[in-house]
């Protein structure tokens, strides 16, 4: 019973947060209401309180979701060798986490910095993106910290805006990664 309970609470967080980051996106954050992102659940401003006291509340628990995504990207791969396998798959699991709400959320973030940098999980995050450009690097020089950082930039790239790069998403997406894994590779 409790399984149910605690699956049907995580569903609807999951349609809270996606329809916020529809709204945050739309509207822009500072525009956006709880009683907009209500009326798109098709819910009373109550039961929407009943989850989230503030649009600020939405925000961080989007942002946590994220945080514990990347952190289990993190263990996994500091349980495996530091090769070249083991960067590839993290930039897969890094692709496959962007071509989600995840990539929704960077364009966000890019849009809207004023929000995250009132976030106050937003310098964790840097951390984190941290740990995963030392996962990446090819080498322990000044250019294989650069590649690492510039491999975790194409998958951002391909999440954020960049209709100017042509193709599809999923197309942006694909570039993205074989880039990411030519500049993680040996060398």
């Amino acid at each position: 019973m409790t399984g149910t309970t605690d699956g049907r609470r995580t569903d609807t967080r999951q349609r809270i947060h996606q329809v916020a980051l529809d709204v945050f996106s739309e509207r822009g954050y500072e525009k956006a209401t709880l009683r907009e992102i209500a009326e798109r659940l098709e819910v009373t401003r109550p039961a929407l309180y009943y989850h989230y006291k503030s649009k600020e509340d939405i925000l961080a628990s989007i942002h946590r979701d994220l945080a514990s995504s990347i952190d289990d990207i993190i263990d996994w791969a500091c349980s495996r060798p530091a090769d070249l396998r083991t960067r590839r798959e993290v930039l897969h699991r890094l692709s496959a986490l962007m071509a989600g709400p995840w990539g929704q959320f960077t364009r966000f973030a890019q849009e809207n910095e004023a929000a995250m940098r009132d976030l106050a999980a937003a310098s964790e995050f840097v951390e984190r993106m941290e740990s995963l450009a030392e996962l990446l690097r090819p080498s322990d020089t000044v250019r294989g910290r650069m590649r690492a950082r510039l491999a975790l930039s194409a998958l951002f790239m391909a999440g954020s805006r960049a209709e100017q790069l042509g193709g599809t998403d999923q197309v942006r997406s694909a570039a993205a990664l074989e880039t990411a894994d030519e500049l993680v590779a040996d060398g």
